[in-house]
């Protein structure tokens, strides 16, 4: 038995350490984010969908720095001693990571607009089609997992928010699919980079949930739930330092 109590803690000191490393990879990717932004011309059409894009990462760090105050148990007193406020603060504040998500779509649409605009008729290549088609089942197989491995938990809640979590996630990576093929298209380089990153961010945390509906039944899944959340964070971060590097480029 002690043996078993001494696997789960060392499990919560690497999904801590994981989280913490998470952390400032977003803070790196956000603070970029918004100097990518900055490097923008106020009429250029590009720099509304990086703020929208800056913006949703930031928003993403602050329910991330909330998570943070319920790992290390500071959350003010005035939140705790109200049965309301607690319950918005821990249940409720969590739903701002799917407002995050929302938020890139708007960015993400009218990247692919300005493209098409140009007239060059661009088309889904095969490969990026296939990827379309297997990112539907992500939110279906959260759904199965959670059923199956899940249905005992406490907070039941959770189930609602992975699956509408996974299915938030799912738009957003295919958004940035449809961006990688019209960026390989004309001949590659960053862009195809900028939105092949964004799309294996979103991958990453739809199988994020996935591993966590496992959880209750294979602890190991916490740990890999944080390292698919911490690459999510680090595919962001190549995504905004390669936007950074050829906006800068261009002066």
């Amino acid at each position: 038995m002690l043996t078993v109590f001494a696997y789960l803690g060392e499990l919560g000191n690497t999904r801590l350490g994981l989280f913490l490393a998470t952390l400032g990879v977003e803070i790196a990717a956000v603070v970029v984010a918004f100097m990518g932004r900055r490097r923008l011309a106020a009429g250029d059409p590009a720099r509304r969908a990086w703020t929208w894009i800056a913006v949703a990462l930031a928003l993403r760090l602050l329910v991330e720095l909330r998570l943070a105050t319920l790992y290390f148990v500071v959350v003010p007193a005035f939140i705790l001693d109200s049965p309301l406020l607690k319950n918005i603060y821990v249940l409720g504040l969590r739903y701002l990571y799917i407002l995050s998500d929302l938020a890139l779509l708007p960015a993400l649409l009218a990247i692919r607009r300005d493209l098409q605009s140009t007239g060059l008729g661009f088309h889904l290549r095969p490969r990026d089609a296939l990827v379309l088609v297997l990112l539907p089942p992500l939110p279906v197989m959260v759904y199965l997992l959670q059923s199956t491995l899940a249905a005992g938990e406490v907070d039941a809640g959770i189930h609602t928010f992975r699956l509408v979590g996974a299915s938030a996630g799912m738009l957003v990576s295919g958004a940035c699919v449809v961006l990688v093929s019209p960026a390989l298209q004309m001949g590659g380089g960053a862009w195809a980079w900028i939105w092949g990153a964004a799309a294996v961010a979103g991958i990453a945390r739809g199988l994020a949930f996935g591993a966590a509906a496992m959880a209750p039944s294979f602890p190991m899944m916490l740990v890999l739930e944080q390292a698919l959340l911490w690459t999510f964070a680090c595919g962001w971060l190549l995504a905004t330092l390669l936007h950074l590097r050829l906006v800068t480029s261009r002066r």
